[in-house]
């Protein structure tokens, strides 16, 4: 039987990488320079040949693969998008005229708006484990508030980040130490050759779970939530391979069989029949303007194909099933994760919502009470908060909290003027500040009449019916009945 392979021939879906089954090459630092646990790195491409080489490489498969950048940027552009307010300890007001956290809380370095800074804070925080922010200042005032003596503030790229022992102190790490005599230094690696030291008073390691203690480059780093992930991952990139060859390389497409019969049974093509085919197929035919769409052939073929189509191979359910296991590991549920048939779940707002109360709002409160206490903000009577009030999916949420809030204070004012409760014991059920003066510790019974007038500055003590004080309820005019 004779037969000939038609191939469409185009550019390679990965040309000029390296076959899956070469050797891969680990990158090492070059001879004289001191090992500080630098992080070997890979393209894209390489990342596509053999994902599991790379698989430590995580911000490359958040740049690259559309399933692991979705949930972490789902979370931190939220979080960057909120409304960063400086407020008063003492009573939760917003202070609005402080130029000093106004200057870091619009433009904290020469390159980055404070909302940058913070997406790449929660960017490298998610994808990596690990974040690093750091307040560039000098010795001098090591031990003052940064706010007040810090004038630029970095987010420094957390895959190039590694934490140095302090290997010159006999001191336990379990045991009674200070952060110095743990850590020797925060080193910056910029490649091979450059890094830089950073002393400890200046970094803010804020990590995404537990530190690991027994690691040599990862020393009191935290690892990934995608660490756990790596065979989703690698079942994405090789199905987006596959795709892309499909699509781009599409290979063979199968056999042409010669059909011809002789005494003896079927006859092969001859050589000249094979080519004389091949140059009239890629000769005459083909899909643009100038070729026919079909081919002719005074031989007898018939055609059996061999690759499969996109259809028959389903990725797309493979595809959707691994994005629902890296959504799931940010706390992102499955019906807000991107499809085609989208449209068809009615309670998207509901699950936003979720999102945002189990896991967007914890985080940034989380971040705000750490870059509070890193910044000495407490000791000037300030502390950091966000606000995510314009957040449409939320409003519901925030009516259903004041009115809550006003059946509260309802019950309360009944409680107090039944003698129940004390006026400071009232704005804690509603979570208002105690007032200091002892008078609003009593309750009504207990305070002179002196004292009821003084609380009548701050509640109505009527207790007159409306009759008794001249105001009688009556029945609306005819006209009035209704409004």
């Amino acid at each position: 039987m004779g037969y000939t392979i038609l191939k469409q021939d185009t550019i390679p879906a990965c040309a000029g990488l390296k076959m899956a089954s070469e050797p891969q090459t680990i990158s090492t630092p070059k001879e004289g320079v001191k090992d500080s646990g630098y992080i070997d790195r890979c393209d894209v491409h390489e990342l596509f040949v053999s994902p599991l080489v790379c698989g430590h490489n995580y911000m490359e498969l958040f740049r690259s693969v559309p399933e692991v950048f979705f949930p972490i940027d789902y979370i931190a552009s939220r979080i960057s998008g909120s409304g960063f307010q400086l407020k008063k300890v003492k009573d939760d007001s917003v202070v609005w005229e402080n130029k000093r956290m106004n200057q870091i809380l619009t433009k904290p370095n020469c390159l980055m708006s404070w909302n940058e800074m913070i997406y790449s804070h929660f960017v490298y925080k998610l994808c990596t484990g690990n974040a690093f922010f750091r307040a560039a200042m000098g010795e001098t005032f090591k031990d003052q508030p940064k706010w007040k003596w810090c004038d630029n503030f970095w987010e420094l790229p957390a895959d190039f980040v590694n934490v140095e022992p302090n290997r010159s102190v006999n001191s336990p790490i379990f045991g009674i130490a200070s952060e110095d005599d743990i850590i020797r230094c925060y080193r910056l690696n910029y490649g091979y050759v450059s890094t830089m030291e950073i002393p400890s008073y200046q970094i803010w390691h804020d990590r995404d779970g537990s530190p690991e203690y027994m690691s040599i480059n990862g020393f009191l780093k935290s690892k990934s939530r995608l660490a756990a992930h790596l065979k989703p991952i690698s079942n994405l990139i090789a199905v987006y391979e596959a795709r892309n060859v499909i699509y781009v390389k599409r290979g063979g497409l199968g056999f042409l069989v010669s059909n011809k019969k002789d005494e003896a049974g079927t006859a092969a093509m001859t050589e000249d029949e094979k080519k004389e085919i091949l140059d009239s197929h890629f000769g005459k035919f083909g899909l643009d303007q100038r070729r026919l769409p079909y081919g002719l052939s005074d031989v007898p073929l018939s055609f059996v194909r061999t690759n499969l189509t996109i259809s028959e191979l389903q990725p797309f359910e493979e595809t959707l099933t691994d994005a629902i296991q890296i959504a799931g590991a940010y706390g992102i549920p499955s019906v807000l994760v991107p499809r085609k048939d989208q449209a068809t779940f009615s309670n998207q707002a509901t699950a936003e919502k979720a999102v945002y109360t189990s896991t967007i709002i914890p985080m940034a409160k989380k971040f705000c009470k750490q870059l509070t206490a890193f910044l000495g903000l407490e000791e000037g009577g300030y502390y950091l908060d966000c606000d995510f009030s314009d957040v449409d999916c939320l409003q519901q949420g925030l009516k259903e909290a004041e009115e809550v809030k006003t059946m509260v204070n309802t019950r309360c004012k009944e409680q107090f003027l039944s003698g129940l409760i004390s006026i400071n014991d009232w704005r804690a059920q509603i979570k208002e500040s105690r007032f200091e003066e002892p008078l609003f510790d009593k309750t009504l019974f207990e305070m002179s009449d002196e004292e009821r007038e003084i609380v009548k500055q701050v509640i109505s003590l009527n207790t007159k019916s409306e009759v008794e004080n001249g105001r009688e309820n009556q029945k609306p005019t005819v006209q009035n009945e209704g409004k």
